[in-house]
């Protein structure tokens, strides 16, 4: 999903200090301009760093499951309410995290915003 709901999840990602090691494929932002989203094909002899100053990364589901699960979170719910919400339960050692969203894909993001912003893990690069 494109949608600047989902932009806007990305950019507090990274706000919150996700780093993103930049790969062929993966869905990106052009930052300063976030509604233009495309696919990293060609990192035009970029930098890393240089990527991820001049890009947002939109992870997907299965990158956004990888993050959580690298910081020790484990998928304990995914799934739809009775509202027609997605809902994320992530568990973790403080107990479990939970976000509702348009899409599955937009709930783990913020699932995982909450992870990042209550420091429940050690920072992770």
């Amino acid at each position: 999903m494109k949608s600047e709901n989902y932009i806007n999840v990305s950019l507090e990602l990274d706000k919150y200090g996700l780093v993103w090691h930049p790969e062929i494929g993966d869905e990106i932002s052009l930052r300063g301009q976030e509604t233009h989203v495309s696919i990293l094909v060609d990192p035009q002899g970029l930098t890393p760093r240089e990527l991820r100053d001049s890009f947002v990364w939109l992870p997907n589901v299965e990158q956004l499951v990888t993050q959580i699960e690298a910081r020790q979170g484990l998928i304990f719910h995914a799934g739809i309410t009775e509202t027609l919400e997605y809902e994320a339960i992530v568990k973790v050692h403080a107990g479990l995290i939970a976000a509702k969203a348009n899409s599955l894909r937009v709930a783990f993001g913020k699932a995982l915003s909450s992870l990042l912003e209550s420091k429940v893990s050690a920072p992770l690069h």
